[in-house]
C-alpha cells in the first residue's frame, strides 16, 4: 500500500507548518493591542489552537488507522512464521501497549491534577498497573474493532491533552510540576505530546501488518516489501511537519 502525497495535501502541510504560526502571532499581537477588551482577534487566536490537533486526527483518522493490504506472490520464501514469527509479534505488540498505556497515564494523570489543582499523582505510575493496562491493552489490540476503538482513544487523549496545553500556555498556566520528571526532562510538553503519537502511529502500523486479515490465524506474515515502508515514511513527515509548526509557533 502506497500513501501518494498529492500537491494538494503537500500544500495544506506548507500553509499550517510555515504561514499559519505567523497568522496566529499576528492575532495575538492584535490582541495584545486591546488586551482589555474582547476583539475578534481573541477568538481567532484562541481557536486558532485547534486547528493542528483536529487536522492531526483526521488525517490519522483517514490516512493511518484502516490499513489496506495486497500481497499476491505466493512463494513461502516470503513469509515469515514459526518462531520468528511469534517475536516478532510480541515484540510489536508489547511495545504498542506500552506506548499507548503509558500516553494515556500520563496525560490522565496531568489532566486530573490541572482540573483539580493539587500536585499530586492522582493516576499513580505502580508497575502493578502498569503491567495490568499492558495486558488489557495487549488482549484488545488482537480484534479489529477493539483495535480501532483503542485507537479512537488514543486520538481523542491527543486532541484533550492538546487543548489543554494550549489554553494553559496562552494564559501562561504552566504546569510542568504536574509532569513525571522522566518526562519533563525532554522539554517542551508539546514535542512529549508529538512524539508519544508519532510512536504510537508508527508501531499501530506496523501491528496493523502483522494482524491484517488472516495472516496470524494462518501464522505466517508475508515480509515487508520496499513498499509497505512508505506509510511509514509518510507519518515521519506528518509528524515532523507538526514540530516545525510548534517551534516556529513558540520560539
Amino acid at each position: 500500500m502506497i500513501i501518494k502525497f498529492s500537491l494538494i495535501r503537500l500544500s495544506i502541510i506548507f500553509l499550517l507548518v510555515i504561514l499559519f504560526p505567523l497568522v496566529q502571532n499576528q492575532w495575538l499581537n492584535l490582541y495584545l493591542f486591546n488586551i482589555n477588551n474582547f476583539t475578534i482577534y481573541k477568538g481567532l487566536y484562541y481557536l486558532s489552537g485547534l486547528i493542528v490537533p483536529i487536522f492531526v486526527i483526521i488525517n490519522s483518522l483517514k490516512n493511518f488507522t484502516y490499513y489496506k493490504f495486497n500481497y499476491n506472490n505466493k512463494n513461502r520464501n516470503n513469509y515469515i512464521s514459526g518462531k520468528l514469527l511469534l517475536l516478532i509479534t510480541a515484540i510489536i505488540l508489547s511495545l504498542l501497549s506500552i506506548l499507548i498505556s503509558q500516553y494515556i497515564f500520563i496525560n490522565s494523570n496531568i489532566i486530573l491534577n490541572f482540573f483539580i489543582s493539587n500536585n499530586e499523582y492522582l493516576v499513580q505510575f505502580d508497575i502493578d498497573k502498569q503491567i495490568l493496562f499492558v495486558m488489557i491493552f495487549s488482549i484488545l489490540l488482537i480484534f479489529n474493532k477493539t483495535k480501532f476503538i483503542i485507537k479512537k482513544i488514543v486520538l481523542a487523549n491527543f486532541l484533550l491533552f492538546s487543548i489543554i496545553i494550549w489554553f494553559s500556555q496562552i494564559n501562561n498556566s504552566f504546569f510542568n510540576d504536574l509532569i513525571p520528571p522522566y518526562i519533563s526532562k525532554f522539554g517542551n510538553i508539546n514535542f512529549i505530546n508529538i512524539a508519544f503519537l508519532l510512536a504510537i502511529e508508527t508501531v499501530f502500523y506496523l501491528w496493523s501488518y502483522i494482524s491484517y486479515g488472516s495472516y496470524l490465524s494462518d501464522w505466517k506474515v508475508p515480509k515487508i516489501s520496499k513498499n509497505d515502508f512508505s506509510p511509514i515514511l509518510n507519518i515521519v513527515m506528518i509528524y515532523l511537519s507538526i514540530f516545525l509548526y510548534y517551534s516556529i509557533l513558540f520560539k
